[in-house]
């Protein structure tokens, strides 16, 4: 099975979606977690549409979060467990695998990072299965690691 978990920084743009539609043609990913997506649910049925994917859960872009998007194939089945503008939970289950799946997009403002790791102790309890957590923590440990973006104070 194949995941991608990417942080597309916004997929407004047609070469954005352009970008993002070859990794899909080159890899397959069997599911494909996306953040910072900037879409309502109708351009994400669109996004999924154009993927040649069979399902689509969102949630849509607002001021505190840039909108988060699950796309997946018939032959897997997606069971969502919780979403908030910062994760989507699901069980996963295919012919011969089950797991537990969250995608995550972290707070990128160091006095609410904390959030991130109470959401991540969070979703660890939701099932007993085995975990596949992925996405963006928004976590660096060197000032060297960021790319993009105004860099932030660390504390």
């Amino acid at each position: 099975m194949k995941i991608l978990c990417w942080n597309c920084q916004g997929l407004g743009q047609a070469l954005a979606v352009q970008v993002l539609k070859s990794i899909v043609l080159q890899h397959d990913p069997d599911i494909l977690f996306l953040c910072e997506t900037r879409l309502n649910k109708l351009r994400c049925e669109r996004l999924r549409l154009s993927l040649n994917k069979d399902n689509c859960f969102s949630v849509d872009s607002n001021p505190s979060c840039s909108g988060l998007a699950l796309l997946w194939n018939n032959k897997i089945s997606v069971d969502l467990l919780s979403y908030s503008a910062r994760h989507i939970d699901t069980i996963i289950q295919s012919d011969n695998l089950n797991f537990h799946f969250s995608g995550l997009h972290g707070y990128a403002d160091t006095n609410h990072k904390y959030k991130t790791w109470q959401l991540i102790d969070h979703l660890q309890h939701a099932s007993s299965l085995p975990w596949l957590l992925g996405g963006d923590f928004n976590e660096i440990i060197a000032d060297n690691e960021k790319q993009g973006g105004p860099r932030r104070a660390r504390s």
